[in-house]
C-alpha cells in the first residue's frame, strides 16, 4: 500500500476539480444549443403554420366561390328547361314568331 504525497494529492484535486468544470461548461452549453435548435425549430413551424392558414383561407374563398357559381347554373340549368327559354332561342336564333306577332325591325 502506497501513501500518496501531499503535492500529488493536491495535483489530484486539481485534475478532479478540472475536470468537474469543465463537464459543466459542456453541459451549460449543450443545453443552450438545444434551447437555440428547439426555439429555431419553433419559428420554423409558426411560419409554415402561418402559410397554412393562409392557403386555408384562399382554398375556403375559391370553395364558396365555386359554390355559387355551381348555385347560379343550376338557376341557369331550370331556366333552359323553360317555355320562356325556347321561345326566347327560337327568337333569337333563327327569328322564328309566332303568327298573331309582327317583327318590327329598326332603320338603320
Amino acid at each position: 500500500m502506497q501513501f500518496e504525497s501531499r503535492w500529488e494529492k493536491q495535483q489530484r484535486l486539481k485534475r478532479q476539480k478540472r475536470s468537474g468544470i469543465a463537464g459543466l461548461i459542456t453541459a451549460v452549453v449543450l443545453v443552450v444549443l438545444l434551447g437555440v435548435a428547439m426555439w429555431n425549430g419553433k419559428q420554423t413551424l409558426v411560419k409554415k403554420n402561418n402559410e397554412y392558414e393562409s392557403q386555408k383561407t384562399q382554398l375556403e374563398q375559391q370553395i364558396k366561390e365555386q359554390q355559387e357559381r355551381k348555385s347560379e347554373l343550376e338557376e341557369y340549368e331550370k331556366y333552359v328547361q323553360t317555355k320562356k327559354f325556347v321561345e326566347e332561342m327560337a327568337k333569337d336564333k333563327f327569328g322564328l314568331l309566332y303568327p298573331d306577332e309582327i317583327l318590327i325591325k329598326p332603320e338603320d
